[in-house]
Order: structure tokens, then C-alpha cells, then sequence
């Protein structure tokens, strides 16, 4: 019960925050309601390393082992509504501002590269599970603000940040050492990853179409501004990785009236 009156005061507060100053600030350029609906995929990487590059390399006596993981991506679904403008009448730029209930996540694959020889059973034990891919999945509340830009009749661009509110249980964390996440990976020893929970901050750019006056289809690149899961090496002059969540997405958007 205080789980859900906790998301359901923080959805009041979302919308009475939001949703209120934009249509006392533009009541006279007459926002229009829409509903959306969308699909995609996501995955966690960054812009130029992926979950490849943390590779691990274990010597104990005549035994050695070397392994990496692959991060797959996995399907996005989000859906809501909004309330979307013009800056002035009869204006190329535009404003809008939603809320979305959307689920997502990634997958996350050990892959054996190279062992020899026997290790105890205890660091045998810690070791992930080789070729089986797990998923990690979250439903989040999801604020996208949106700039967008029609400088043709029916190709528009968009431009915008999203604030996200996770409701799922933090992946790093319930279970120990370093939560599911962590088990997955099997490295606690040498690496601890941390999520970060429950807010997150990103942005989205893409292109749009008007198929008629109350339908529109976009399509959407979108990433996280600041890192969402940190991986640090126990040994501080070690790297560490910080991967964010990017991924496409297809929307469909109907304006109400």
C-alpha cells in the first residue's frame, strides 16, 4: 500500500506541475490534448564502448580463465498523453510535454573466451553462467519536453529531454553482492556495478510526419545525458565504465481535438 500511494502521489505531482503551468502559459495558442503510443529497442552502451570492452582475465596457480560479456539489445513499449502547441499562430516551432508509462531494459550475455586447468569450487561458484543471455527490464513513469521545428508540410524535426521515474526494483541492489545484476555478471570480486535509481535524466532527437491534421508518426533516436549504470574496478587505477541507455523508437501520436 505505500507503494502504490507513493507512485500515485508522484504521478499528481507530475502532472499537476507540468501539465498545469503549460496550459496557463499557452492557453492562447490552444494546446491540443494527444494520446501516443510507441515501440522500439534499447540497449546499454556508450557512445564508444560497450559492455565488450570489460574483459576478465583471472590467474590462480596453473588454472586461467578469460571472459567477456555481450549486451543485447532488447524491446521498448511505452504509451500515454500529452499536451503539444505553437510558440504563435500559424508558427513553425512547437512545445510539447507528455507522460508515459514505458517498459524496457537490456540483455546481457557471458561469453567464455579461454580456461584452463581447474579453480577451486568457491571462485568456480562466482563465475556467471557462460552462453545464457539474461534480461533486465524496468517500467518507468516518462516525462518527454519536446522543441519541435515543421518546416515542411509533412517532415518536422524534434528536439527534447525526457525525465524518467523507475518503479522497479534497482538492479544493483536487493540482492547481495551488487543485486541481480551483479550475480549475473559474476565478477563481484573484481568489479562492482551500480545503477543508478530511480530517476534518470535523457534526450531525444528525430524526425516526424503529419499524415493528417490529428495523426503523426515519428521516429526517435534516444540516449541518457548522464551515465545510468557505472561499473568501477575494485582496483582504482583501473578503468572505469560508465554506459548509458540508447536506443530507437517508433511513435504514433493522435491529437484528440
Amino acid at each position: 500500500m505505500k507503494f502504490l500511494r507513493r507512485n500515485y502521489l508522484i504521478v499528481k505531482g507530475l502532472l499537476v506541475f507540468l501539465f498545469m503551468p503549460s496550459t496557463l502559459v499557452f492557453a492562447q495558442k490552444k494546446p491540443r490534448w494527444y494520446v501516443s503510443l510507441g515501440a522500439g529497442g534499447t540497449e546499454m552502451r556508450n557512445f564508444t564502448t560497450t559492455f565488450k570492452d570489460i574483459q576478465n582475465s583471472t590467474i590462480l596457480g596453473t588454472a586461467s580463465i578469460d571472459y567477456q560479456f555481450i549486451s543485447k539489445p532488447d524491446f521498448l513499449v511505452d504509451g500515454g498523453v500529452g499536451l503539444s502547441g505553437t510558440f504563435q499562430d500559424e508558427s513553425l516551432w512547437g512545445w510539447e510535454i507528455g507522460l508515459n508509462v514505458r517498459s524496457s531494459g537490456f540483455r546481457l550475455t557471458p561469453e567464455l573466451l579461454d580456461k584452463t586447468g581447474v579453480f577451486p569450487d568457491s571462485y568456480e561458484r562466482s563465475l556467471p553462467e557462460f552462453g545464457k543471455t539474461k534480461r533486465f527490464r524496468y517500467w518507468a513513469l516518462h516525462v518527454p519536453v519536446s522543441i519541435t521545428y515543421l518546416p515542411f508540410e509533412y517532415v518536422g524535426f524534434t528536439l527534447g529531454a525526457d525525465l524518467y521515474y523507475q518503479f522497479s526494483t534497482n538492479i544493483t541492489s536487493k540482492e547481495s553482492p551488487y543485486g541481480l545484476l551483479g550475480q549475473a555478471m559474476g565478477i563481484s570480486e573484481e568489479y562492482a556495478p551500480q545503477y543508478k535509481h530511480p530517476f534518470q535524466f535523457g534526450a531525444h532527437a528525430g524526425i516526424f510526419a503529419p499524415i493528417n491534421d490529428r495523426l503523426r508518426i515519428d521516429i526517435n533516436f534516444l540516449t541518457d545525458i548522464t551515465p545510468r549504470l557505472s561499473v568501477g574496478h575494485t582496483n582504482l587505477a583501473s578503468t572505469n565504465y560508465k554506459f548509458r541507455e540508447m536506443g530507437l523508437k517508433f511513435n504514433t501520436r493522435y491529437n484528440l481535438k
